[in-house]
C-alpha cells in the first residue's frame, strides 16, 4: 500500500476544496495527459472467475491504476487520490464514489477506462465540496466544544447522515465516516487528543 495514494489518510487541509482549486472543463484533458493515459492495459477476454483475471487486475491493472494515482494527486494534490474510493469491495472500500470500482471491473478500453476516471475524478470532488459546505455550517466555538455539545452533536449526526447516504454503507463505510468526523474537527482546529475522543463518542452512539 502507497501511503500517498490511499484516501484514507489525508488530513482535512490535503483535501479541502478551498486550497485545492479544480476545473471540472478541463478534467477529461488533464486525465489524458499524463503518461498513464498513453497506455491503459486491457482487459483480458477471460471469465472473471479466470485465475489469469485475478492475476491481472492484481499486477498489471492495479499498477496502472497506481500510476493514474500519482499522476492525478502530483496534478491536483492529494485529494485526486479519492476517484479509487468505491462505495463496495473496490479499490479501496466504503467511500463515496460509485464511478470507480476495481481494476478488474472499471479497466475496459482505453477510451471507456479514462471517461471512468474522469467521472470518478468529479465525483469525489463534488463530495468534497459537499462536505465543505456541510462543515462550514456548523462552527465549532473551541473554547466550549469540551463542555457545550450541542453545535457538536448536530453536526455530527448530519455528518454522519450523509455519509450513510453517500456510501450506502457499503464494506468499510465507517472507515470513510470516521474520516469526515475528524476532518470537520480538524477544519476547527480541534485538539488532537479531544478529535480522539469526540469521534469515538459520536461512532459508538453518543453523537449520532
Amino acid at each position: 500500500m502507497i501511503r500517498e495514494l490511499t484516501p484514507g489518510f489525508p488530513g482535512w487541509d490535503e483535501v479541502d476544496p478551498a486550497r485545492h482549486p479544480f476545473d471540472a472543463a478541463s478534467a477529461a484533458r488533464v486525465v489524458r495527459s499524463p503518461g498513464p493515459a498513453r497506455c491503459v492495459p486491457r482487459r483480458p477476454d477471460v471469465p472473471f472467475a479466470d485465475p489469469a483475471m485475478g492475476a491481472w487486475s492484481w499486477g498489471e491493472a492495479r499498477l496502472w491504476a497506481d500510476a493514474m494515482s500519482q499522476a492525478l494527486v502530483e496534478q491536483y494534490g492529494r485529494w485526486a487520490a479519492g476517484f479509487r474510493w468505491s462505495h463496495d469491495e473496490g479499490d479501496f472500500g466504503g467511500g463515496p464514489v460509485g464511478h470507480w470500482c476495481r481494476p478488474r471491473d472499471s479497466i475496459t478500453t482505453p477510451e471507456e477506462t479514462l471517461t471512468r476516471v474522469v467521472a470518478a475524478l468529479c465525483e469525489g470532488r463534488g463530495w468534497l465540496e459537499s462536505l465543505a459546505g456541510w462543515i462550514d455550517a456548523y462552527p465549532l466555538d473551541l473554547e466550549t466544544v469540551e463542555d457545550d455539545r450541542l453545535m457538536w452533536d448536530r453536526a455530527a449526526r448530519n455528518l454522519i447522515l450523509q455519509v450513510t447516504d453517500r456510501t450506502g454503507c457499503g464494506s468499510g463505510w465507517h472507515g470513510h465516516c470516521r474520516q469526515v468526523l475528524t476532518w470537520f474537527l480538524d477544519r476547527w482546529a480541534v485538539a488532537p487528543d479531544v478529535t480522539e475522543e469526540l469521534v469515538e463518542q459520536a461512532i459508538g452512539g453518543g453523537g449520532s
